[in-house]
């Protein structure tokens, strides 16, 4: 999953967003990113990519709100996000 998160920060450094990144002895990966007054949990684990919106209503869960197994349909709800 490395490359991707390598992918993921291409995407996001040159719009100067914060992010986070932060890696698991599972493998498993996660980047906080922060985009005007929101947070997001990006999660890539057992090949799959997930994304949440984290709030105070809903906080932060380990079940990210939407999953992908592939990687141009997360890349396409990413860019959505980091685009609005």
């Amino acid at each position: 999953m490395k490359p991707y998160i390598d992918k993921i920060s291409e995407l996001i450094r040159p719009k100067g967003i914060r992010h986070e990144i932060h890696s698991f002895d599972s493998g498993a990966f996660m980047v906080d990113i922060w985009i005007k007054n929101d947070f997001y949990c990006i999660q890539l684990f057992e090949n799959k990519f997930g994304i949440s919106k984290v709030t105070e209503e809903n906080g932060f869960c380990t079940i990210p709100d939407k999953t992908y197994t592939e990687w141009e349909n997360f890349k396409t709800e990413l860019e959505k996000v980091i685009n609005e």
